[in-house]
């Protein structure tokens, strides 16, 4: 099989917009010191596939699905209106960041056609991330603008429908993304209006005494040079996808799996008298962090990371309801010497080190001002981060011919970064993405399977 993305045929390439009266006039929103972390990113966009099984032609798709399919997105960008707009230097300043609104914006929606087989980019095997790229919408800046959203439909004759969004994370976190995704889909799926009220777009509830914006601003673009300095290595989640090795696999960890994993970890810390945060999501990234990085065949004397990021929504003071449209999100970073992650006790040595962390977002900003800091010596590491969560239920999105098939994150792949999902087939299961060279994915396959035979009963 090629590497190369399959060549498709372009259908319509047309643009969407929210129905004529959402703006009056303009609008701006500025962005807050939680959304600016994300602007001098070298790839700031989140990119979702949505799989989905559709066995007829691609004139039936056309003729009955697309219509409901855009018509339902314009009225949901009614209410996520600034996903339609475009990402700008406010007027006059130099480090100040707006969403700008117009009436008569739109997202770019392109429709085609792709006659390979649906099954070979569906499935939960080993599949190349390059072959993914011509499903991708793209967010070309023009003007000083930047859009932030764009919609891809590619129809695999009498056979399934790829949706792939394209989002740039200053905009909005994983929360709100999703939150667009469920309305849209459920606008399409009842062919009327839902009765949610929609998000909370109002950056004013999050306050700033501390200058975190400036600091965050100025902090991220010294970490941007150091970030394309270490573009052409090999360091997990700084290299382009072709130098990770192009092979994206899904692994999924059952209920049983994950209660027997809480039960390795938390022995071992009561063997240690010590205590942590100690949840599903923390022994999933664990037992895959140590797979990951043995896998990588890295020196044993290095010093690696890991992190994720955490929704500060509830975390702030006063707290902010779960619909506020934007960007709230915190990191946890946490590090290990790799002779350390290697021992027989590697997975629960990681999970505390990420639970002690984690433990630290219940106080809220404070020390917010020394992210930038840890970002630094952080990204001085090999590392691996997380994007995605169960929590975002995204085999939940359906427009009316049923559940996906399957969803991907490809910019995480790209990335170097595990993508998470609640598992689509097993119930209080966890799925986890990830690429890695051809090799080392044969290595971490035998880690996962083999590790999860020998968990206790």
């Amino acid at each position: 099989m090629s590497s190369k993305s399959p060549d498709l045929r372009v259908i319509e390439a047309t643009h969407v917009a929210p129905p004529q009266g959402t703006i009056a006039g303009y609008a701006t929103l500025p962005l807050t010191f939680f959304d600016v972390l994300w602007v001098h990113l070298p790839y700031p966009f989140v990119e979702r596939l949505f799989f989905y099984r559709y066995p007829h032609p691609t004139s039936q798709f056309v003729s009955s699905l697309l219509p409901s399919l855009k018509s339902s997105l314009s009225i949901t960008l009614e209410k996520f209106y600034p996903l339609a707009g475009n990402l700008r230097l406010t007027p006059k300043t130099d480090d100040k960041f707006e969403i700008y609104n117009v009436e008569g914006d739109s997202v770019s929606f392109t429709v085609a056609e792709c006659n390979e087989k649906f099954e070979d980019f569906s499935g939960y095997h080993e599949r190349e991330v390059s072959r993914f790229q011509n499903f991708i919408p793209q967010l070309l800046k023009s003007d000083e603008l930047q859009p932030l959203f764009a919609v891809k439909v590619t129809v695999f004759p009498d056979a399934g429908i790829a949706i792939g969004i394209t989002v740039h994370h200053a905009a909005c976190d994983g929360t709100s993304s999703m939150q667009f995704m469920h309305e849209w889909a459920a606008t399409c799926h009842s062919q009327t209006r839902t009765s949610s009220q929609g998000p909370l777009i109002d950056r004013n509830l999050i306050s700033d005494p501390c200058n975190l914006y400036n600091i965050f601003h100025d902090g991220m673009l010294e970490i941007r040079k150091a970030i394309v300095a270490l573009a052409s290595s090999d360091e997990p989640m700084l290299a382009p996808a072709s130098s990770l090795g192009p092979m994206l696999a899904t692994f999924t960890l059952s209920q049983e799996h994950i209660q027997k994993l809480k039960q390795l970890v938390l022995t071992n810390a009561k063997e240690r008298n010590v205590s942590f945060h100690c949840s599903t999501i923390v022994v999933s990234i664990a037992y895959v962090v140590v797979g990951y990085f043995q896998a990588k065949c890295i020196d044993k004397s290095t010093r690696v990371g890991f992190g994720l990021s955490a929704d500060y929504r509830s975390r702030l003071q006063p707290p902010l309801p779960i619909e506020y449209f934007g960007n709230c999100v915190g990191f946890v970073m946490a590090d290990l010497d790799l002779s350390d992650l290697i021992r027989e006790n590697g997975v629960a040595l990681v999970a505390e080190a990420i639970g002690r962390d984690i433990k630290r977002l219940d106080d809220g900003l404070k020390g917010a001002e020394n992210w930038i800091e840890q970002f630094k010596s952080f990204f001085a590491n090999p590392i691996i981060g997380s994007a995605g969560s169960p929590k975002f239920k995204v085999y939940g999105v359906d427009f009316g011919w049923g559940r996906p098939e399957k969803v991907d994150i490809i910019s995480a792949a790209k990335t170097g970064s595990m993508a998470l999902a609640e598992s689509k087939d097993v119930p209080g299961g966890v799925e986890i993405g990830l690429a890695l060279p051809k090799s080392a994915m044969n290595y971490f396959k035998k880690y996962f399977e083999n590790g999860l035979e020998q968990l206790p009963v």
